[in-house]
């Protein structure tokens, strides 16, 4: 017979064999997880089945296998996690801008227009990143949730930032570039590290 778990304990509801496993994932998603819950990882037997795999897996019958278990976590508990990476994402973007104005002020140019994309593309990856937490935080905190005019702002500004630095990297006006970056864009990321991260995180403590 197989044991069937949701975060290492047993589903209230027992399986017959000749049923398939996406029986079992139909019932753990509709009467053993709330909607704001996310299936990270499918074990079985031990291993954790591949993403691409799933689906082929869920089409054999249970009697295949000894032990499954489902691994899942809320929404809030998958952006409290990625709010811990924020600091990350933050500390390598301000490294990349005070890199990336040293190479501007050498006049390093083809090197510092390298640098430049790679700075935007984690910069946008870090904007998507956060919009995801901020969204599912307020979502779920509501009136402890007193943060979205002070990340908006931010928001805003750093966005008018990079509106203003492609036509100054496209112009050539390393002046204007190495302002930019230097006092603009480091104190935005700076006040998001000193500011918004911490007050989130306290959320979860509350």
């Amino acid at each position: 017979m197989t044991n069937f778990t949701l975060n290492q304990k047993p589903l209230s509801k027992t399986f017959q064999q000749g049923q398939r496993l996406d029986d079992v994932v139909d019932h753990v998603f509709s009467s053993e997880i709330g909607k704001e819950s996310v299936l990270v990882n499918l074990k079985i037997d031990g291993n954790v089945v591949p993403f691409e795999d799933g689906l082929e897996v869920c089409q054999l019958p249970i009697e295949k296998f000894s032990e499954v278990d489902f691994e899942v976590q809320t929404s809030v508990e998958l952006a409290f996690e990625a709010l811990d990476s924020c600091n990350d994402y933050i500390e390598i973007l301000i490294d990349k801008t005070i890199r990336l104005t040293s190479l501007y002020q050498e006049n390093k140019i083809d090197e510092a227009n390298l640098e430049f994309s790679e700075m935007v593309d984690i910069l946008d990856l870090y904007v998507q990143l956060f919009a995801k937490i901020h969204s599912t935080l307020k979502r779920n905190f509501k009136g402890a949730f007193t943060h979205t005019e002070e990340i908006q702002k931010l928001d805003i500004h750093l966005l008018s930032v990079l509106k203003a630095l492609i036509p100054a990297k496209e112009k050539g006006d390393i002046i204007m570039l190495c302002d930019l970056l230097e006092y603009e864009l480091v104190d935005n990321l700076t006040q998001w590290k000193i500011n918004i991260v911490p007050a989130l995180k306290k959320l979860k403590i509350n």
